[in-house]
């Protein structure tokens, strides 16, 4: 005789397909009524967690459609940025120039002076 595989019941990770079976229950929660079974438990209440869902379900779109728009205000961001790094750099190229003597007097224009020495690459063996 044929042992038996093991069956196991998948509970979604993903949030958006995890509400979706929790909907699913709870609606079959709905139609049987005093009948379901799950009138049972403990310390879970599909009365007071039932009727959450949709509002789960709700600001999950609405946090998709953030991520959205976030993305494109990324990208929009990026385009822009692109330029105003080359403009950034050729002003300190500019400034290094001009203040070459005291280069700390690029701190006036909001730039970083780091005088510290610079550390020693050290050298590899053969």
């Amino acid at each position: 005789m044929a042992k038996a595989a093991k069956m196991r019941v998948i509970i979604p990770r993903n949030p958006e397909d995890l509400l979706k079976l929790a909907k699913k229950v709870y609606e079959k929660h709905l139609v049987d009524g005093g009948a379901s079974p799950l009138n049972n438990m403990v310390d879970q209440d599909w009365d007071a967690d039932g009727p959450k869902i949709d509002q789960a379900i709700l600001m999950h779109l609405q946090a998709e459609d953030f991520k959205l728009k976030m993305e494109e205000m990324y990208r929009q961001r990026d385009l822009l940025e692109s330029n105003i790094k080359e403009t950034l750099l050729a002003s300190r190229e500019i400034l290094s120039g001009v203040h070459r003597s005291n280069m700390k007097r690029m701190g006036e224009w909001g730039f970083s002076i780091d005088d510290s020495p610079k550390a020693k690459v050290p050298k590899k063996s053969v």
